[in-house]
């Protein structure tokens, strides 16, 4: 026991001198490692500075640019504004240079027609705004063809005869009798193909003039007498527009008695040629 008890001692008696030796015995191992794990851990905080560095300088950047593209923005839009004032100021001018002046209003045409005559025309045409026209300052009327008639036909469509008749009613009353009534018809520039449209109709004055004729026909039967009605024939050397469909059309023109040289036979004198 004795004998342990020495070698107990003298082993603490070692560990204590050699804990005491100035400086203590380091692991040089032990200190490389350290160095290198703080050395990583400075390189890793510098690597997320950079990075962190590098993303505030891009929004920096991008700040920086937007900035710019408002400011570009905002002058451009003083410079709108002060064109606005300009204009502003030029138009209020002249309003009060015009302030004083009476307003000229349009222009009315004159109605060749009876009064009757023209507010029943007027009247009867606002029925049908997408087909029918008046021309009141020269007592015309204007239909759509392809309203009154299929292609290539003259005959009349059945939906278009109550337009048709309600115009007769106007022209056959006691207002209107004073008048000449001459239909005339007009075709686009689109030659007739199909041999069933040219065994009726060879041409487009043909088929202008058989339109209206077919028009005619129905102002006779609905009261007109025939005896004021003419009826003619362009084909489609007049036309209005550039729009071949508003050339395909039928006008109705009233015409004062005696406006018109009346075409009496043409009697032969003696010894003519």
């Amino acid at each position: 026991m004795r004998l342990v008890s020495a070698a107990s001692l003298l082993f603490l008696g070692m560990s204590v001198i050699g804990c005491s030796v100035p400086g203590g015995a380091a692991d040089p191992q032990f200190e490389v490692r350290k160095a290198r794990t703080e050395r990583d851990e400075l390189a890793r905080q510098l690597k997320e500075e950079r990075a962190r560095s590098a993303a505030l300088q891009a929004r920096i950047d991008t700040e920086q640019t937007e900035w710019n593209a408002t400011r570009a923005r905002a002058a451009a839009l003083a410079e709108e504004l002060a064109r606005v004032r300009q204009d502003y100021e030029r138009l209020q001018k002249l309003i009060e240079q015009r302030a004083d002046r009476p307003v000229a209003r349009p222009a009315i045409p004159v109605s060749p027609l009876p009064a009757e005559v023209d507010s029943a025309l007027e009247a009867w045409a606002s029925k049908y705004p997408d087909r029918i026209w008046y021309d009141r300052g020269r007592g015309a009327v204007s239909f759509a063809n392809d309203r009154l008639f299929d292609p290539g036909s003259d005959v009349v469509r059945p939906e278009a005869l109550p337009s048709l008749q309600a115009l007769a009613a106007i022209l056959a009353a006691t207002p209107a009798d004073q008048f000449e009534i001459i239909v005339v018809g007009h075709t686009d520039d689109s030659p007739i193909t199909r041999p069933e449209t040219l065994a009726r109709h060879p041409t487009n004055r043909h088929l202008s003039t058989h339109r209206a004729i077919a028009v005619e026909e129905v102002l006779v039967g609905a009261g007109v007498p025939a005896r004021r009605i003419g009826v003619m024939g362009y084909g489609e050397h007049r036309p209005v527009s550039e729009d071949r469909a508003r050339n395909r059309r039928v006008e109705v023109f009233l015409v004062r008695k005696g406006a018109v040289q009346a075409l009496e036979p043409v009697r032969p004198t003696t010894g003519g040629h």
